[in-house]
């Protein structure tokens, strides 16, 4: 019923729209991301963990070509059902697969984007070492972690841990040097999430689950944006934002 209704709203030119993302945390998140980027419009951008491919679709609408991949089939075959409803409006393909498994050919991404998804790979470090390898050189990798660094509860990050299948919580520090063991230069991580509203929110996600309804979101996400902005920027936070690039040839 849900997949009817927003191919329905896709025909309409309603979907894909960031609103239908019933989080505060995922909204402002990927407005954060979307900000790294001036986009030319002639992009060849990869989505690691696309999941139905709604963040995939709205990032499609602006380059030249996406892919997205997701271990999840059931996600992907979503994904692809709203890609194809779109049709001229997205260029966009998706693959089933694990990155390291796909073998994407060598110097073939402008852009990789990856939404909170790293931290829950067990070979985060050779999915890291793929990136650096399928981006052209000068490309760009755009990515959130958890940190959760801002919550003192050890037994509420172990409960989040469990509940999300989290392998490693990221600090600026030890993502920095990851990246840079990689290869990657230009690195710059950003803690997102710091004020105290945030880390509330976040909280009661954890306990209650992360959907905090379509009205209230609209809301929350008005209200966490002022509140960001008041946050010392080296305060700690919920997530970070990282950035970073591929070498350019020599």
């Amino acid at each position: 019923m849900k997949h009817t209704i927003f191919r329905n709203l896709i025909t309409l030119g309603l979907y894909p729209h960031i609103g239908f993302t019933y989080s505060p945390f995922k909204i402002l998140e990927f407005k954060a991301m979307l900000a790294k980027v001036e986009f030319q419009g002639d992009e060849r951008v990869l989505d690691i963990g696309c999941g139905d491919g709604l963040h995939t679709l709205l990032l499609g609408q602006k380059v030249g070509h996406i892919t997205g991949i997701d271990v999840n089939s059931e996600f992907v075959a979503t994904a692809r059902s709203y890609a194809d409803r779109m049709g001229s409006r997205v260029e966009a393909d998706f693959r089933d697969q694990p990155l390291e498994q796909i073998q994407f050919p060598d110097n073939h991404f402008d852009i990789i984007f990856s939404i909170c998804v790293i931290e829950h790979i067990d070979n985060y470090e050779e999915v890291l070492q793929e990136c650096l390898r399928i981006l052209k050189p000068g490309g760009r990798i755009i990515f959130t972690v958890d940190t959760l660094e801002s919550i003192a509860d050890t037994a509420l990050i172990e409960a989040h841990r469990q509940a999300h299948h989290v392998v490693q919580y990221f600090r600026s520090d030890t993502l920095s040097e990851l990246l840079a063991d990689t290869g990657f230069k230009d690195i710059v991580t950003e803690n997102m999430f710091r004020s105290s509203l945030a880390c509330s929110l976040f909280t009661q996600g954890i306990r209650r689950g992360f959907n905090f309804g379509r009205i209230r979101t609209q809301f929350l996400t008005r209200q966490m944006a002022k509140a960001e902005a008041q946050a010392p920027l080296g305060d700690p936070g919920i997530f970070l934002l990282a950035t970073a690039s591929r070498p350019s040839a020599s």
